[in-house]
């Protein structure tokens, strides 16, 4: 449409405004400007475009963050640069704007400005973020303000939160931090998730009331909390976080505001213009801005961190102490012991030679038939559609398809075990129940306590329903057994995780593969839900209407109906589109070669079946209409573009010190470098390097990421076992071929990656 066309042109126009210093193109009102934020956008994400940790164009927006503070009056406007993290070797840093208050007590308000790989334009995630910061580094520069502020945009986030871990170990005035704002993806249309803790702290109770009382004075009334999203969150590892978490760790308040999480195709070559959202946009940053307004006039509250539970119930906020979590923690023993011990006190006195083995161990079977067909309706779908994973867009009504197959696996298994016996004893049920679910009560707990809430909630659910003699009590607190470790699993950003988890496909190579990835699935299922067997075991057997209510769902006419609504739904799931403009499959085109073989191999690897796709090169022309997923394309070639150098020097003694200069060599631009290095005799024993290296006794890794110099520089010693010959295998990643490919898909994300290896053996002289 034209009117759309113009509005482009406008926007255009105020672009290239931007690029050559015409400042006065931005408004320079107080409030929150909406149109500028996206400029800024717009910058980052398209004329910057990917920005990975360490890459030129992760240099250019941080440089160019600077120039915007300094325009904006910044006191004092910097990069900080970090080149290591934990186990990469970079070239990243930090922009940092200093705006002097009355006070040189400090808020920060901050968004990370890399994206996540280098085909990801990362619009929302986070050019948004960095925008609504810069935005709100515009409006306070002309405000009176009591509170320094620093307005910062990290590097590194996506990988690991490098740098906002080294921001506040390094800045020099970290003490004199009071509050912090992450601001980490503020451009999606749903709603504003807070994030305020780390896995073991969280932030003070003031900041969140704040942020939910702000939230409702503007009118917004989008913020929400992910309570369980945060509890699975806080179990050891390194889950989805932000840069709020470092300052946490520092006993400094902070909370960061997500958006999109669910609805914004983040991670992704989509994540692009086309799904920002100016509405939440504005949202987010006038809750930001609410704030530090609030902030600045009446002062930041004392109280550091704490430690609770937040549960948003019905729009109120209840927060549990962690006294009284490990108090729900032994009641759920306690209730359990007691369950126990009175199922054991009314056991039917059954003679030993009438007694009925086995049963337990018919329930496992039956339990793991229900768990495969929770999967099987996707796979007949696959086949139908022609589609891997065809619940991208329509996610919940795939899981609503996914329970009615389960109950297909009920009634499959009630056909199957017809003719078994079971005991008529429910204590058998009962003590079984309480020992699987007493089971994962203690691994829970080890993990965290936050974690052991769900199983101690199901325990303390069906300990009372074992206790109560009230029938429509027991039946409805059976019923909400299984529901709090159903809701944990299926916690708020499930479909975020659903979708990242299909990028695994990558890896998935044949059908064998696809099989045992589906049995392991499988596997969890029951592990994580045999519980539920047994407690419907106990009604059907204590409960009569329950056990007439089986017997009717075990016959035919019940099965044609089950299967009538399946088949219905199926058939509605099939009109349904995989993919759209917003949710894309991952093509990847992969080449591979060994310099010292002169191996080549280059390959087609999708996450989802190839459909719709050709690919000509000078040998090869081929389509995939679906059912292939990796297909090797006949295609020879040569990539020599690496080489290494150097000198290597043994000391001899009791172990032998050997000091390494090297020079690794690219004759072309390098996306990640690799080095490992291990010996041909036992391990090596301590390294000493200025890199940082990643050392496991049998070999040491250096990596560099991304886009580092095209020779880099390796000196290093190693203690090794005396007269090791040194074994070293280089491996370089590059995002172009080294042969012309074209690639055309009606559905897909396209990247290209070459790998090239050089391996050899030195042995060393005295």
């Amino acid at each position: 449409m034209k009117s759309h066309n113009a509005y482009r042109f406008i926007m255009l126009l105020t672009l290239c405004s931007l690029l050559f210093g015409a400042e006065q193109s931005f408004p320079q009102e107080t409030d929150f400007s909406t149109d500028s934020a996206y400029i800024y956008i717009q910058h980052l994400s398209e004329t910057i475009g990917p920005r990975p940790m360490g890459s030129a164009k992760e240099h250019l927006a941080l440089e160019w963050v600077v120039q915007k503070l300094k325009s904006f009056g910044a006191d004092s406007a910097y990069i900080m640069r970090f080149t290591k993290t934990k186990s990469l070797n970079t070239n990243s840093g930090i922009a940092i704007g200093r705006f002097r208050g009355t006070t040189d007590s400090t808020i920060v308000i901050g968004g990370h400005v890399d994206s996540a790989g280098p085909e990801i334009p990362g619009a929302n995630d986070n050019a948004s973020g960095t925008a609504t910061m810069m935005e709100l580094a515009r409006i306070w520069s002309t405000r009176d303000r009591h509170y320094s502020m620093l307005f910062v945009t990290f590097g590194g986030e996506e990988q690991n939160l490098c740098g906002s871990k080294y921001f506040v170990k390094h800045y020099p005035d970290t003490n004199a931090i009071a509050l912090m704002f992450s601001l980490d993806m503020t451009g999606a249309g749903d709603e504003i998730i807070a994030m305020i803790e780390t896995d073991s702290v969280q932030s003070p109770r003031w900041l969140v009331e704040d942020a939910f009382e702000a939230d409702a004075t503007l009118g917004i009334d989008r913020l929400v909390y992910p309570t369980h999203f945060a509890n699975l969150n806080s179990a050891p590892g390194d889950g989805p976080g932000s840069d709020h978490e470092p300052f946490i760790d520092r006993k400094i308040p902070a909370i960061d505001f997500t958006t999109g999480i669910n609805s914004s195709p983040i991670h992704s070559p989509q994540d692009n213009m086309n799904f920002i959202d100016r509405t939440m946009l504005d949202k987010s940053g006038r809750l930001v801005d609410h704030l530090l307004v609030k902030y600045q006039k009446e002062g930041i509250p004392h109280a550091r961190n704490a430690k609770f539970v937040l549960w948003e119930v019905a729009g109120n906020l209840l927060f549990i102490p962690v006294w009284l979590i490990i108090g729900l923690i032994w009641l759920a023993g306690i209730l359990a012991i007691g369950a126990f011990l009175y199922a054991n006190s009314r056991r039917l006195k059954i003679p030993k030679s009438e007694r009925i083995k086995l049963s337990g161990l018919k329930l496992w079977l039956f339990m793991f038939i229900i768990a495969v067909f929770a999967q099987l309706g996707e796979m007949i779908l696959q086949a139908v559609t022609g589609f891997r994973d065809a619940w991208q867009i329509n996610l919940n009504a795939y899981l609503i398809f996914a329970a009615l197959w389960a109950l297909a696996g009920v009634w499959i298994s009630l056909q199957i075990t017809r003719r078994w016996r079971f005991t008529p004893d429910a204590t058998v049920y009962i003590k079984r129940a309480l020992i699987t679910m007493l089971l994962l009560l203690i691994l829970f707990s080890f993990a965290t306590k936050r974690l052991a809430i769900y199983p101690a909630l199901s325990l303390i659910f069906f300990s009372l329903a074992v206790i109560i003699p009230v029938p429509a009590l027991k039946i409805i607190l059976s019923l909400l057994t299984p529901l709090p470790m159903s809701r944990l699993m299926f916690m708020e950003i499930f479909p975020f995780f659903a979708r990242m988890f299909t990028q695994t496909g990558l890896t998935i190579g044949n059908y064998g593969m696809e099989i045992v990835f589906a049995f392991s699935i499988a596997i969890i299922l029951l592990f994580y839900y045999v519980f539920v067997i047994f407690i419907f075991a106990t009604l059907i057997t204590e409960i009569p209407p329950i056990k007439s209510l089986f017997k009717k769902f075990r016959t035919i006419p019940a099965g044609l109906t089950l299967l009538l609504i399946i088949s219905g739904f199926g058939i509605y799931l099939t009109t349904l589109p995989a993919y759209n403009e917003k949710w894309q499959p991952l093509i990847q085109v992969k080449a591979q070669y060994d310099l010292v073989t002169a191996k080549s191999k280059l390959q087609i690897i999708g996450n989802e079946y190839l459909y719709h796709v050709s690919v000509k090169s000078d040998s090869v022309q081929q389509i995939y209409n679906g059912n292939l997923y990796r297909d090797e394309l006949k295609q020879t070639f040569a990539a020599d573009w690496i080489d290494m150098t150097g000198s290597e020097t043994r000391t001899p003694g009791e172990k032998d010190t050997v000091q390494v200069d090297w020079k690794l060599i690219s004759s072309r631009p390098w996306h990640r470098v690799d080095l490992d290095v291990k010996v041909d005799t036992l391990e090596i024993d301590r390294v000493a390097s200025e890199l940082v290296f990643r050392h496991n006794q049998k070999n040491v890794v250096f990596s560099w990421y991304a886009d580092p110099p095209e020779t880099l520089n390796v000196s290093a010693r190693l203690v090794t076992h005396p007269g090791a010959s040194i074994i070293r295998k280089l491996k370089a990643t590059y995002t172009e071929l080294p042969v012309p490919v074209v690639v055309d898909a009606k559905l897909g994300n396209i990247s290209y990656r070459t790998e090239v290896t050089l391996t050899d053996t030195l042995k060393i002289e005295k």
